[in-house]
């Protein structure tokens, strides 16, 4: 009965009139910065309460999409002036079952007074169906994620895909942490896609599993420098390669492993690895509960089924956060007037007229972005770090002319500018654009800088934050604008519809706000068409792809000759697959795959004729899956050949904290193997590599670091106009996201392979020639490039989560340079930070790690 009546209130053109005018309305209101509008005289209104009232007892996704925009763009516009109509909002919502924005706005729908009884009965029912226990206390759901909880509560894995503003992590996170408190369980690792995302997450389930009942789990974000023994409740929070290492320990397992952003198992190299990693994880531990995350995806029931789970599926393509497409259009004909319509509304374009024309693209972008979203909180989406940093600028540029900068927030953006200067460089940046609120946001900016950016955002002492695609890695960076101009993602790579969707997710946030508006500018010159193609996508696996390209994979098992300039899907798929023939397990793998018998026989042939050339030992072969087996075998030959020539010591990595000379020259010699015999390169790059890592693993601070380099350019510019050369040298902020980009991409992504790849050969070597203890002494040095410390002290700082900044600054501090993390746990329980004269971002984030005990 109802759903008749919902399909022919819908379908009648007056009602669909009156919508079009209301939503126009709101645009209208959001985009000329109109404050709430007296109460129309115009019945129409009351008409789309009474439809929205019944919109909201439907089963009709869409009917309840109009209840839900015609109820919130009811009270935005009219709000201050309709008695009632927050009664109205808050009836609408509790029918949807949307609990999170009735109570960010403290309406609380069933406790209010001026509701008739029948109907706060109904939101008070409403609201305890959708409520559940969780550490920090009552959490009131909305129908999917209390539909997802429930999901949770069976004990059963679970897939749950959904638009990103559905708070899928936060149900996922939040029952993590209950079944902590309560020791259902005792050990959950989390798989994210970037080490951005491994600070925020760890940070959200620091907070909810502060306080709560029961012991408080050991957080865990990088892996530790001993072998783990009864380390009691503990979390792993890690991207894909961090936890591969954490499996070199045979006994390591888990109860629990949850995958953020699963679909990514689909891309590339590193889904081949995450793949292989989770497989490792269900082979140790049968029993294991698998939780994956993603957006709205079409089958995410193949995860579940890959790793062999029938897996419950929690899926949904509703949003409780509205996103408006609002279309800008620029007419190179007249281009200081822009054209604004919201997208499939059939009402008249907006038109605004601009004080200054509009041609190049990143002028147009940051103009835009200003005009529209002063006043509010935005993201603006850049497609690589430049682009951050120029569009970030121009933002600026724009707020000095117009004079418009915000005083209210003038200390703590200094404060954020002196972190900036001080922990990367005065001429970062980053360092001016914060002061006028402007804040960026890119993969290669230290941890510390990220994460006190997104608090100041969060805090709204920045009105802005310009992001490349760390955002489709599902940082949790909500805004109410978000700005896209012809995004790319990658070198030249026109966005997907599924990449934009997830994007524009970010644009109004569960519990934050009723709606975020995505502004699409001239979308007619976009490479793509995002907004024409189906949001979601397929779910597929890149071992299966690049398995599935036989003849290229087959060619590259084949050449024993490759160096580094391969791709990297291959070789870590021939090391996937060699390693499966030697535990004898091929036969599974291939099965998971669509392959005729011809290919799967050329395959599995390719790759045993591979194994018998090769005497790389399996231990070896299974700590290193990111480099080729053949670049493996090349050093293991070397190893086994010349470590009884010359000797244990002159093959021995140095530790970094020895004689400054002496320290350099044997990493140099390290360096160079590793560039023979791994890269298959003959050129001097080894000894600039030796001596920036020699300097990161001592610890040098960043802003050493950056200077060093500028200095030697200003010397190599100096020399070459001594020599009659007409050389020019490089801006300070193109070397600094040089160094930035050296830093996360070599020294902590490809020397840690690489020399991961070294200690494992060496070790198995030492131990085939009876050389245990020397095997035992081998220096950590993957850990101390991936963690930027060699000192005892600064490494078990950051072991206990704190960053780099923090911990160097601390160890200052610290008399103890041999503090194991134990002991320097007890030293921070001893130590004010408030009296060591840190930086203000440093100091939460000691007190953060304080209040976990």
């Amino acid at each position: 009965m109802i759903e008749a009546i919902v399909a022919s209130i819908r379908s009648n053109p007056n009602f669909r009139s009156d919508f079009e005018a209301l939503v126009t309305d709101r645009l209208r209101q959001t985009l000329e910065r109109i404050g709430p509008l007296p109460e129309p005289d115009d019945p129409s209104l009351e008409r789309l309460l009474q439809s929205a009232g019944l919109f909201g007892l439907s089963a009709d996704p869409a009917a309840k999409r109009e209840a839900f925009r015609i109820a919130t763009a009811a009270y935005e516009l009219y709000g201050a002036s309709m008695d009632g109509l927050a009664d109205v909002l808050c009836v609408i919502l509790s029918r949807l079952g949307n609990f999170p924005g009735l109570d960010f706005r403290g309406l609380g729908g069933e406790s209010r007074g001026t509701l008739p009884l029948p109907l706060r009965i109904e939101g008070a029912r409403r609201r305890l169906d959708n409520t559940v226990a969780a550490t920090g206390g009552p959490l009131s759901l909305t129908d999917y994620q209390r539909a997802l909880w429930s999901d949770l509560e069976t004990g059963a894995s679970v897939a749950c895909s959904a638009p990103t503003s559905a708070g899928k992590s936060f149900v996922i996170l939040n029952h993590i942490a209950q079944e902590l408190a309560s020791g259902a369980i005792s050990s959950v690792a989390v798989i994210v896609p970037t080490r951005a995302l491994v600070a925020q997450v760890a940070a959200a389930l620091g907070k909810l599993t502060t306080g709560g009942p029961g012991l408080i789990p050991m957080i865990r974000t990088v892996p530790p420098t001993e072998r783990l023994r009864g380390e009691g409740s503990v979390i792993y929070v890690m991207t894909q390669e961090r936890l591969q290492v954490m499996l070199q320990d045979p006994d390591f397992s888990v109860d629990v492993l949850a995958v953020d952003e699963a679909h990514q198992i689909g891309e590339g190299d590193r889904g081949v690895v995450l793949q292989g990693v989770v497989d490792e994880i269900v082979q140790r531990r049968p029993d294991l509960r698998l939780h994956f995350i993603m957006p709205r995806m079409r089958n995410p029931d193949a995860l579940p089924a890959l790793f062999g789970r029938i897996g419950l599926v929690r899926k949904t393509v509703d949003s409780p956060v509205e996103q408006n497409v609002v279309l800008l259009e620029v007419d190179p004909s007249v281009p200081d007037v822009v054209r604004a319509s919201l997208r499939g509304s059939a009402s008249e374009k907006l038109i605004f007229q601009l004080q200054q024309i509009l041609v190049a693209p990143a002028q147009k972008l940051a103009h835009l972005a200003w005009f529209f979203g002063r006043g509010a909180q935005n993201i603006v989406y850049a497609d690589g770090q430049a682009a951050c940093e120029k569009v970030a600028g121009l933002i600026c540029d724009v707020i000095r002319e117009v004079g418009e900068i915000d005083g209210s927030h003038t200390e703590a953006r200094a404060e954020l500018s002196r972190l900036v200067a001080d922990h990367v460089h005065p001429d970062y940046p980053l360092a001016t654009t914060v002061l006028s609120g402007v804040g960026y946001h890119y993969g290669n900016i230290p941890s510390l800088l990220r994460t006190a950016v997104e608090r100041a955002f969060d805090a709204r002492q920045l009105d802005y934050v310009v992001c490349t695609s760390t955002l489709l890695q599902g940082v949790n960076l909500p805004a109410r604008n978000l700005f896209m101009h012809r995004p790319e993602k990658g070198e030249g790579k026109a966005m997907g519809a599924v990449d934009f969707w997830n994007l524009a997710g970010r644009a109004g946030r569960l519990g934050r706000e009723f709606e975020g508006n995505v502004f699409v500018i001239d979308y007619a010159e976009w490479k793509s068409r995002p907004l024409e193609e189906e949001p979601e996508g397929d779910i597929d696996f890149a071992l299966s792809k690049t398995v599935a390209s036989t003849e290229r994979l087959l060619a590259f098992i084949k050449d024993r000759e490759a160096g580094a300039n391969v791709p990297a899907d291959l070789e870590n798929t021939f090391s996937r697959l060699l390693v499966d023939h030697r535990r004898e397990r091929l036969s599974q793998t291939l099965d998971r795959m669509a392959l005729d018998e011809e290919r799967r026989g050329s395959i599995a042939s390719a790759i045993a004729a591979a194994s018998q050339t090769m005497t790389l030992p399996d231990d070896v072969l299974f700590a290193n899956p990111q480099i080729s087996p053949h670049r493996q075998q090349r050093l293991y030959t070397k190893l086994v050949k010349d470590v009884p020539k010359k000797g244990v010591d002159y093959y021995m990595p140095p530790h970094p904290a020895g004689d400054w000379d002496i320290t350099r020259e044997r990493l140099i010699d390290v360096f160079r193997r590793l560039q023979v015999e791994l890269d298959g390169e003959k050129t001097r790059e080894y000894v600039h590599w030796a001596t920036f890592a020699l300097l990161w693993m001592r610890g040098e601070p960043l802003p050493d670091l950056i200077q060093f380099e500028i200095d030697k350019d200003a010397t190599r510019v100096a020399v070459g106009q001594e020599e009659g050369k007409r050389l020019r040298g490089r801006a300070p902020a193109t070397i600094i996201r040089k160094v930035l980009k050296d830093v996360e991409h070599d020294l902590r992504f490809r020397l840690v392979k690489q020399m991961s790849c070294y200690n494992s050969t060496l070790r198995r070597v030492l131990q085939d020639m009876g050389k245990h203890a020397a095997a035992e002494r081998i220096p950590a040095i993957p850990l101390f490039l991936e963690v930027g410390a060699s000192s005892k002290t600064m490494v078990s700082f950051i072991e206990l989560g704190l960053s780099r900044i923090s911990s160097s600054l601390l160890q200052k501090s610290a008399s103890n340079y041999d503090m194991d993390p134990e002991r320097a746990k007890d030293w921070l329980r001893r130590n004010d930070p408030t009296a060591l004269d840190l930086p203000a971002a440093c100091v939460r984030e000691v007190l953060d790690l304080k209040l976990r005990g």
